[in-house]
């Protein structure tokens, strides 16, 4: 059968077609590699009382010579205009250089605060998914979205970020990380803008906080793999090429000291080539170029966001951690070493590898169990990835999670924090014409679509339901009732990371706490159970009431306790008196008067002794 040339030709390209998709597959399935930040730094005039010193000027420093080769940044300052400072370029010595600059240029000269524009011009470029860098939003603010002095302009700029910018940071797989530099930014829409793209939100109450606010970020987008840091002492094995040590310094602390291994001390002052020493405001950053292997030691304070970052061969790699969760969903996490590049598996090496992780929250360390033995979600035995799946039961502010691996060699760590999320929140709200229940979705981790449910706990058991309304986009409303009576919300719906969601939170109560164990099941209510009719005591009398319901309470125990004692006493009474019958009791009142044995007992003992002296 003979195949005609154009039927050849359409067979031969399906053909490519086919290898082609199968060889850039993995491609779209990986994570890139590096980073392409893109820092976003409020100058408007309220800066002056907000950050009256520019310490934005020494984070920024910080942030640049804190970012690894390999990565894409840039820096833009906005108020009423924006301004790129330092245009996007790969990070190096000359872009850090300039950087460290311009950043003088810094200062609180603008009006208004134009969000929009910034987010807008920053992103411009970036379209599709990203293939070779992860995309990153840094935008440090201290104010409300501020284009005008016409209240509806600005909102229709805060309508326009939602409604537009933020589903296209969203498709092209940016994530937002927000820092609030007051208490009058807008909250909700920096914590919505890193919500919703699984960026990172900071509240910062100082300006002397930036800092190690900008440390966070930067472990955020960078990922570095570090080295403990322990009692100011590190190790630094000899596949490490270049080691960065950052020491966070108290205003009134003594210069910082670095010893090599073998003893030899360096300071800020006439290093040799290999050394470099940056020594800013708070902080002193140290880059040293093929470190000595051995043990480090600093003389500084101790701190425990001093760090050693490090640039290897050598790697701890992790599958992606998301920055949000909702309260008792999980999610898969993978480690694992590789060498340029390349999974390490052989088992000789794995044997002397000890893997760990451990959640930190406010108040302790739990330690989790990684495994590469096949079993829960560890794919396959031996094959150098330690599995475990991570979970909170509760909701949870501020969680780190610790990534380490220990061998007699090395050590490599890696440390992702997390906020732990009830999917829906609820607050009681007293109203002129009723008590109303507000429920408002968490964008973070719940997405659209998710059905509630919500009643109220009546005090004879019953479930009082609620009629829900949403009032706007994930926010609901409903009247209660019963203003004394707790709420309760079950939601269900899907997570951001596409896990299904059940959950029940409260109770909810008038004055909107919810207690920490806001997921405890409220009691079951018998199906047959009638309402009991209840009346309100007024305020005057409740006290008497209580003090007679008192009083009442301790007189029927006394009664009881008397008549059984009474008893006690004549029945007592009664068998002495058959007793004394009985045996005969003298009426000799000699102290050595005793009660005879009955003649039954002296007989048996008498037959018991006997066989005890014949055995």
């Amino acid at each position: 059968m003979r195949v005609s040339m154009k039927r050849w030709r359409a067979i031969r390209w399906s053909l490519v077609v086919v290898v082609l998709s199968l060889q850039l597959a993995p491609l779209r399935a990986a994570t890139p590699d590096h980073a392409d930040v893109r820092v976003l730094i409020d100058i408007s005039g309220s800066m002056l009382q907000n950050d009256p010193q520019n310490l934005r000027r020494p984070a920024l420093r910080m942030l640049a010579g804190l970012l690894q080769p390999g990565t894409l940044a840039g820096v833009w300052t906005f108020a009423q205009w924006t301004n790129n400072l330092v245009p996007v370029a790969e990070v190096d010595g000359a872009w850090k250089t300039r950087t460290r600059a311009l950043s003088a240029q810094i200062s609180s000269p603008g009006q208004f605060t134009n969000i929009e524009a910034v987010l807008e011009k920053a992103s411009a470029d970036w379209r599709g998914e990203p293939a070779t860098h992860s995309r990153h939003l840094v935008l440090l603010t201290d104010g409300m979205v501020d284009i005008s002095k016409q209240a509806a302009d600005n909102a229709a700029s805060r309508t326009r970020i939602i409604d537009e910018l933020l589903p296209r940071l969203k498709a092209a797989g940016a994530k937002v990380h927000t820092i609030a530099l007051s208490e009058r930014a807008d909250h909700d829409l920096m914590q919505r803008l890193a919500g919703e793209t699984g960026g990172w939100y900071q509240q910062v109450a100082q300006a002397d906080e930036l800092q190690r606010v900008f440390l966070r970020m930067f472990e955020k987008v960078g990922e570095p793999d570090t080295v403990p840091l322990q009692d100011n002492r590190f190790v630094a094995d000899g596949s490490v090429t270049e080691a960065t040590v950052l020491v966070f310094r108290k205003p009134d602390s003594p210069p910082v000291l670095l010893r090599s291994p073998s003893g030899v001390e360096y300071s800020d002052s006439d290093l040799p080539a290999g050394i470099a020493w940056s020594h800013d405001q708070g902080y002193d950053m140290i880059t040293i170029a093929a470190p000595e292997k051995g043990e480090w030691s600093l003389q500084a304070d101790l701190d425990p966001d001093n760090r050693v970052m490090i640039v290897t061969d050598l790697k701890l790699q992790t599958s992606e951690i998301p920055s949000h969760l909702a309260a008792g969903e999980s999610v898969r996490v993978e480690a694992g070493l590789t060498n340029r590049g390349e999974p390490v598996t052989r088992q000789a090496f794995l044997r002397l590898l000890e893997v760990r992780a451990d959640a930190m929250g406010p108040d302790a360390a739990s330690p989790l169990p990684l495994n590469d033995r096949g079993e829960g979600d560890d794919a396959k035995p031996g094959d150098g990835l330690y599995t475990m799946r991570y979970s909170e039961a509760q909701a949870t502010p501020d969680v780190e999670l610790l990534i380490a691996v220990d061998s007699p060699t090395f050590m490599r760590e890696k440390r992702f924090r997390l906020v732990v999320h009830e999917p829906v929140t609820g607050s009681v709200s007293d109203r002129t014409d009723g008590m109303v229940l507000t429920v408002a979705g968490e964008p973070a981790v719940l997405q659209p679509g998710a059905q509630l449910n919500a009643w109220q706990q009546g005090a004879d058991g019953q479930r009082i339901p609620l009629s829900l309304i949403e009032t706007s986009a994930g926010q609901w409303t409903a009247w209660l009732s019963d203003p004394l009576a707790p709420s309760f919300v079950q939601v269900s719906g899907k997570s951001r990371l596409d896990n299904p969601i059940e959950r029940m939170v409260g109770p909810i109560f008038r004055d909107g706490v919810m207690p920490p164990t806001g997921t405890a099941e409220p009691p079951a209510v018998p199906e047959a159970a009638d309402p009991v009719p209840t009346q309100q005591a007024e305020p005057e009398a409740a006290p008497v009431a209580d003090a007679a319901t008192e009083e009442a309470g301790l007189i029927v125990p006394a009664i009881l306790f008397g008549t059984f004692n009474l008893v006690l006493l004549i029945a007592a009474g009664v068998w002495i008196m058959l007793r004394r019958r009985r045996v005969g009791v003298t009426s000799d009142p000699a102290p050595e008067a005793k009660l005879e044995m009955p003649a039954e007992v002296a007989a048996a003992q008498s037959a018991g002794q006997l066989q005890e002296d014949a055995a």
